[in-house]
């Protein structure tokens, strides 16, 4: 363990007599010099917390010591002991070498001496301790850091591990198709099980499911929404915004995005765009939700392209029920045919 160093500089030795006698009882290590070149010699050999010197002295003063010392040493704390105590030349010092204390000859050890080396000395171990608890903030900066760069590289790495996930997933249907089409020519399979919609939608919903992993709720008004979906749609969608102003919806509106993928794969293609609307749907219920509604009426739908519609919905209602975004199919109506999707409101 270091101990505290306090360096005297006068070039009286009686002086330099009366400090020695003052300071022999006290727990720091104290040096002695009689010029100001001594001085600079034994700070350049040791660590001081504290340097006390006279002002006056030949060959180099107190003055251009201290100078030397506050651009060599900052950390030392620098105080002077003089007889010299005219205003000016006081002034001069404590603007120049930043003094921390001025002392005047003659002093007296207790109440002047002493005190004043004593809160240098804590003065001195304030900035050590400020110096090192900036380190250690600093350090931690760089902990904190390394940990956030870990999450992102985790958080890559998991997104990466969805990708695998979604290959291995095509693939597992890809042979499971595969293994159902080489019984097809069985006649004792029947047809229906090679063109089994359940799979088929099955297959669509779980893999684009994976795609859009991991799952993020977030805000977004209603125009962004919108935006989002027709950037989607490859220009097979027409949405209306009924709502008047700039609505804000929470919920997981990437599976939101994936619904219509969804819908306008499983709907049969056709010249015209599809209508959809976005509104408000106050319902039963105190809870606002937003609202988009599919109109299907300009499609021509069969019973099998209904079937679909129907597996399909069933199956995007299960999972949007994980994020409280319900799905409501209307395909009997012959008037009023549609789709519609809602979640609540922020």
């Amino acid at each position: 363990m270091n101990q505290t160093k306090v360096l005297f500089v006068d070039d009286e030795p009686s002086v330099l007599s009366a400090i020695r006698r003052a300071v022999a009882e006290e727990d720091y290590l104290s040096f002695f010099a009689g010029s100001a070149a001594e001085a600079l010699t034994i700070m350049g050999k040791n660590v001081f917390s504290v340097i006390v010197t006279d002002m006056r002295m030949p060959v180099m003063d107190g003055l251009a010591l201290l100078k030397i010392v506050k651009g060599k040493y900052p950390k030392t704390v620098r105080v002077v002991l003089s007889g010299y105590t005219q205003l000016s030349q006081i002034l001069v010092t404590i603007n120049q070498g930043e003094i921390f204390k001025f002392i005047t000859k003659p002093w007296t050890s207790e109440n002047e001496l002493l005190p004043a080396i004593k809160q240098s000395i804590d003065y001195y171990n304030l900035q050590i301790e400020r110096d090192t608890l900036s380190d250690s903030l600093a350090a931690k900066n760089i902990a904190y850091q390394n940990i956030f760069r870990t999450m992102e590289d985790k958080k890559s790495q998991e997104k990466s591990e969805f990708r695998h996930l979604y290959k291995i997933s095509t693939l597992i249907f890809s042979l499971w198709k595969k293994h159902i089409a080489s019984f097809s020519q069985s006649a004792s399979i029947p047809q229906s099980l090679v063109e089994d919609d359940v799979i088929l939608i099955a297959e669509v919903i779980y893999l684009t499911y994976l795609s859009q992993l991991p799952a993020i709720i977030d805000t977004r008004t209603s125009s962004s929404i919108i935006n989002a979906i027709l950037a989607t749609c490859d220009d097979r969608l027409a949405i209306q915004n009924q709502v008047k102003e700039d609505f804000k919806a929470k919920g997981n509106h990437n599976y939101v995005i994936m619904i219509f993928k969804v819908l306008l794969h499983t709907l049969p293609k056709i010249p015209e765009q599809t209508n959809c609307a976005l509104m408000l749907n106050n319902g039963i219920s105190s809870t606002t939700k937003l609202c988009l509604r599919i109109d299907l009426n300009v499609y021509q739908l069969n019973s099998h392209d209904k079937n679909q519609l129907k597996i399909a919905c069933a199956l995007l209602k299960k999972i949007g029920g994980f994020y409280n975004i319900d799905i409501l199919a209307i395909l009997e109506e012959a008037s009023s045919c549609y789709i519609q999707i809602d979640w609540a409101s922020e």
